[in-house]
């Protein structure tokens, strides 16, 4: 999901309008609080409380998983180390903490499915990919990371610097540990509190980011007939 609408009427002027040589650029929908995203300005994204996105982590026993990717009915894609999750805004793996390795990985439908074992200790880690700070709300297996108490899709007090990097491998019950997953029902599991096998990481633009005044787009930046981008989202150009 982009941030930011472009508006198509205004894509042949700041066309002509984008020879000279520009410095570092912001992100589009930051450059200017008259552009929209979500239909609300870029500077409300800072109080909000819908997140921006939510990555979810499905995790079952190896042979469970692969049964639910296929249950997907999506092509999947096996992973070795971090997925780019969603619109890009961040990537997202699970290690095994006693030996560092990548687990097992498939980014199927949107959703990342590892492959662990009941007890067998797990860390997140999750990258910021975006020049701007990030906040995140992270509930396991039905409980809220940091509180411990009824998991949900709010807005939480764990940051993720501009381009940098979270590693989460306790909560507030302890060291993060999968659970033994009885059923598939985990993949159908879209509520805000989740349960057993379900990770949900709800990302939000941090309180704090900083906005600017409007500045001008170099022609690389601008998506043909103010449709599609070009490449890559605006933002992480």
């Amino acid at each position: 999901m982009a941030w930011i609408k472009v508006v198509t009427a205004a894509g042949t002027g700041l066309l002509a309008s984008c020879g000279s040589s520009i410095a570092t650029l912001r992100p589009a929908w930051q450059q200017d609080a008259n552009l929209y995203h979500q239909g609300v300005p870029g500077r409300a994204s800072q109080t909000t409380t819908t997140p921006h996105m939510v990555a979810r982590v499905v995790y079952a026993a190896p042979e469970q998983v692969r049964r639910m990717v296929e249950r997907q009915g999506d092509v999947p894609e096996t992973q070795r180390g971090l997925a780019r999750m969603g619109d890009g805004t961040v990537d997202l793996g699970v290690q095994d903490v006693a030996s560092g390795k990548w687990l097992e990985s498939h980014l199927c439908g949107g959703i990342l499915f590892v492959a662990g074992l009941p007890n067998q200790a797990y860390r997140i880690v999750l990258k910021n990919r975006t020049p701007m700070p990030l906040e995140l709300g992270v509930g396991v297996d039905g409980k809220d990371a940091q509180t411990g108490r009824t998991a949900s899709l709010g807005r939480g007090s764990l940051r993720v610097e501009p381009r940098g990097t979270l590693v989460l491998d306790h909560a507030a019950q302890g060291a993060l540990l999968f659970k033994q997953v009885d059923s598939d029902a985990v993949l159908f599991d879209t509520s805000p509190q989740g349960r057993a096998g379900l990770i949900q990481l709800a990302v939000f633009l941090a309180a704090d980011a900083p906005s600017i005044g409007p500045e001008k787009l170099r022609a690389s930046q601008i998506a043909p007939l103010g449709f599609f981008p070009v490449g890559r989202p605006e933002q992480y150009r």
